[in-house]
């Protein structure tokens, strides 16, 4: 922050372009889309930054203010404030200049005119119908609900574990594609980019832009990403049901990947109702309720309610949350509950079983032998090595994770 300005009466003051979201409170939300920073200001001021802005000095803004309100507002404390979290441009021509790291990304070049359509009135409604088709396809045709032997589409198993692993991530990318293109559709910028974490190359998008949008647009943002996987599926789902028709001839190799996709994405939205995570689903519903700390201020209630019966558990004071909030929290917490027991239901219908049939595939190749069997074999072998080598990695992330948290809270380094 430079100290060789100084705010006056006689002060010009320009702001960046300032993105603004809609009144709640009394306050309303102001920001850099930029940077994806943002403060909460009271309603009012947005005067100040709109009078400064059109090229009025600092001196007849506060008379015009204290005229209104009849009493001294205090405009130089609030662009001292608005520089400090680098809202201000410029005060009397010396530049602020910005050290938080400008957002750069892939795709940047989208537009809101490249991707509107996509989320147009239409748009919504194939989306919505093509949900109640899948579940319309699934009712009538049983045989297609996804099963955990749809995951090894290949008669190796090792092939579609090594596959499917890296594919899905084309499929993670797409999904994350979709909020982005949702976000520019509304006006707002988020970047999509690729990261790596540990040893595996990861899509991410940042959508901290999208509190400056109105709530009631901010919800196809956030099924955007279910809406595209819903298509995939749908899109999928007809060409094996073409295939059964014998309307179309597809190779039993491109027939079993289909249903590989199927059972893979279907368990992606299904993963997307953990209301216990930050989900597309969660900021649905944290949107709806309007919380800023949803899951947080669930977990701290329901840590309080578990303190009344286990004495280790510290009680957090909540007396100071409104009403409103604290009715909010009684209505999420079985949410938040369902979450958390869906990923046991997870575990067992989907993680476990493929577990199960990689074991039962490695063992079979092993007992067999290379002279007997040696694509078998080999298969086995490649199981084993992948196999040992993920859960491996878990481990070890999950210890060090442990320990970090540990060293931290002890105040080791």
């Amino acid at each position: 922050m430079p100290d060789h300005y100084e705010i006056t009466e006689d002060s010009h003051i320009t702001f960046h372009t300032l993105a603004r979201g809609e009144e709640e409170d009394g306050f309303i939300l102001v920001g850099r889309q930029d940077i994806a920073s943002y403060v909460s200001i009271p309603a009012e001021a947005r005067e100040i930054i709109d009078m400064l802005d059109s090229g009025m000095i600092v001196g007849e803004v506060k008379k015009i203010l204290e005229k209104k309100y009849g009493e001294e507002v205090e405009v130089c404390d609030f662009i001292e404030s608005m520089a400090v979290n680098e809202m201000v441009k410029s005060i009397d021509n010396v530049e602020i200049p910005t050290t938080s790291p400008v957002q750069k990304g892939l795709f940047m070049g989208i537009t809101q005119k490249h991707v509107g359509w996509l989320y147009s009135t239409y748009a919504k409604g194939v989306y919505s119908a093509a949900a109640v088709a899948c579940l319309v396809i699934f009712a009538v045709y049983p045989q297609h609900v996804p099963r955990p032997i749809d995951y090894f589409f290949h008669p190796w198993y090792s092939v579609a574990v090594l596959f499917m692993f890296f594919f899905s991530w084309i499929f993670v990318a797409i999904h994350e594609l979709a909020h982005l293109c949702a976000a520019k559709s509304v006006g707002v910028e988020g970047t999509f980019s690729l990261s790596t974490r540990t040893i595996f190359v990861v899509a991410q998008t940042n959508l901290s832009n999208l509190w400056a949008v109105p709530r009631n647009n901010r919800y196809i943002v956030y099924l955007a990403g279910m809406a595209w996987d819903t298509m995939i599926i749908l899109f999928s789902l007809v060409l094996i049901l073409l295939t059964d028709f014998e309307m179309i001839a597809l190779p039993d190799l491109w027939y079993n990947f289909l249903k590989a996709i199927v059972f893979i994405k279907v368990w992606g939205v299904i993963w997307q109702f953990r209301f216990n995570m930050q989900t597309d689903i969660y900021y649905v519903f944290s949107n709806y309720f309007r919380c800023r700390n949803l899951l947080g201020d669930t977990k701290t209630y329901i840590k309080n309610f578990l303190s009344r019966f286990i004495k280790r558990i510290e009680k957090t004071d909540l007396s100071d949350m409104p009403e409103q909030e604290m009715r909010v929290l009684t209505v999420y917490t079985p949410f938040y509950i369902g979450g958390s027991l869906l990923i046991v239901v997870t575990f067992f219908l989907r993680d476990l079983p493929i577990f199960l049939l990689i074991v039962k595939r490695a063992i079979d190749g092993i007992t067999a032998g290379y002279v007997t069997n040696p694509a078998g074999f080999i298969d086995a072998v490649v199981l084993i090595g992948s196999t040992a080598f993920n859960y491996g990695l878990l481990g070890y992330l999950t210890l060090k994770s442990r320990l970090d948290s540990i060293n931290t809270k002890s105040g080791l380094h």
